[in-house]
């Protein structure tokens, strides 16, 4: 009896251990093979649309730039400007001595005003007075005619008998042409009188009058050249002369920028000018401001190549009303070019390349790079190799390799091998 009691107790206590063995062995089978899972964070893939995006380097410009150059050559007499003034269209920035062009053009005008004057008198005729005063003007040359020939006719008596000289006879006869061509003058003017001017007595007055109008014209156009004025709104932004200085044409007085609007010089390859087109929007930021971004439209294109260079220049125009942006500025521009929709769209950090290439570095020569990625399928991780296409911010488009809901790898793929299995977890629950 004591023999078969011992032996159960022994069995039992065999059975406990082998119990309690074959339960660790489990455990740490368990334990090990939760170790042997690789922690990641997965992100599904998704449709959507994508741009290409590129980044030049330009710099800003005045929208409109103009030097001011005199149009004659004078003293200045005073400048009402300074550097950084804001000027209007038609503001007076200097003024030129102009005492001999006011003395040209009062001269212009008297002249203007004595042709007028015979046009108006040859208008409304001639008065009663006038016409009296002529007609008693050729009653007087025919009496004075009458009285010369008579002497004449005396004189050729005398001279055939011998009793006046040569000279006298010459006197005579000159006296009698003289008033030959007096009574012929003034019967002329008494018919002008009476009948009014011929027509091309009325055009050649007419003519005087046209000639004499340009004349003051042309010395008003002059005298205006004596005041600087601002061709349109902008900022001074050179001032090269002092008052009491020679004025010069050649030789700019001021230079004047527009500011309101600023245009941003970009210079681009030939292989780009599918894309790039005027009207094309651009997002630009400068230095000088840090990550503040503004947005313009591409305003023109240059239509050939600089020979130079082999490059074409766009230019980009921006609102500039507070005026911050100056002229000379350096300037990052980006644009989103060729865009695709429909793309499938995974995070830059699920693509893993091969050693020595990094997203960052592909060029436009680069034509469908390609690299790796993970999917998780079940507890697996399945490594695929992929086609990439446009990349923009951290958002990568993939062309080949993929489909819409795949769970790609972004966090512990470094880790990963074909075939691992994985354990997915929340976001920001993994660290490389």
């Amino acid at each position: 009896m004591n023999k078969k009691y011992s032996f159960k107790i022994i069995l039992f206590v065999s059975f406990v251990l082998f119990l309690s063995l074959f339960t660790g062995c489990q455990k740490k089978g368990n334990e090990l093979e939760q170790e042997t899972k690789v922690i990641v964070e997965v992100v599904p893939v998704r449709e959507g649309e994508i741009a290409k995006v590129v980044e030049f380097a330009g710099s800003i410009a005045a929208e409109a730039e103009v030097k001011i150059y005199p149009q004659i050559t004078a003293m200045i007499k005073d400048i009402m400007v300074e550097i950084g003034d804001s000027v209007q269209k038609g503001d007076v920035m200097a003024l030129l001595d102009s005492e001999e062009l006011e003395a040209q053009f009062a001269q212009a005008k008297a002249a203007l005003d004595v042709i007028k004057a015979k046009w108006a008198q040859m208008e409304t005729g001639a008065r009663p007075e006038e016409i009296a005063q002529t007609e008693d003007l050729v009653t007087k040359a025919k009496a004075a005619l009458k009285e010369a020939e008579s002497n004449f006719n005396r004189s050729k008596e005398m001279i055939e008998r011998g009793t006046i000289s040569e000279r006298q006879f010459e006197s005579s006869e000159i006296a009698y042409t003289i008033a030959k061509a007096d009574l012929s003058s003034a019967q002329e003017r008494l018919k002008m009188l009476k009948e009014g001017a011929t027509k091309e007595d009325r055009d050649a007055l007419q003519a005087q009058v046209r000639q004499a109008e340009a004349a003051v014209e042309s010395a008003r156009v002059r005298l205006s050249y004596a005041r600087i004025t601002s061709p349109f709104k902008g900022t001074i932004s050179e001032r090269f002369f002092e008052p009491g200085d020679l004025a010069m044409p050649g030789k700019p007085l001021f230079t004047i920028v527009q500011m309101d609007q600023v245009k941003v010089v970009i210079s681009f390859q030939e292989n780009q000018i599918q894309y790039l087109k005027e009207g094309l929007s651009a997002y630009v930021r400068v230095a000088a401001y840090g990550d503040h971004e503004y947005t313009g439209k591409i305003e023109r294109i240059s239509p050939t190549l600089n020979p130079q260079t082999r490059m074409f220049t766009a230019e980009i125009l921006l609102d500039n009303k507070r005026r911050i942006l100056r002229p000379g500025m350096f300037a990052s521009v980006k644009f989103f070019i060729d865009p695709h929709t429909n793309a499938l769209l995974v995070p830059k950090e699920a693509i893993v390349f091969s050693e020595g290439i990094h997203l960052n570095n592909l060029t436009d020569d680069d034509k469908n790079p390609s690299g790796y990625i993970f999917i998780v399928e079940g507890e697996t991780a399945q490594k695929r190799e992929v086609i990439i296409g446009h990349t923009s911010g951290e958002i990568v488009e993939i062309k080949e390799g993929v489909k819409i809901g795949d769970k790609v790898v972004t966090r512990g793929l470094f880790k990963l091998k074909d075939g691992d299995r994985v354990k997915v977890v929340e976001q920001g629950g993994v660290s490389d």
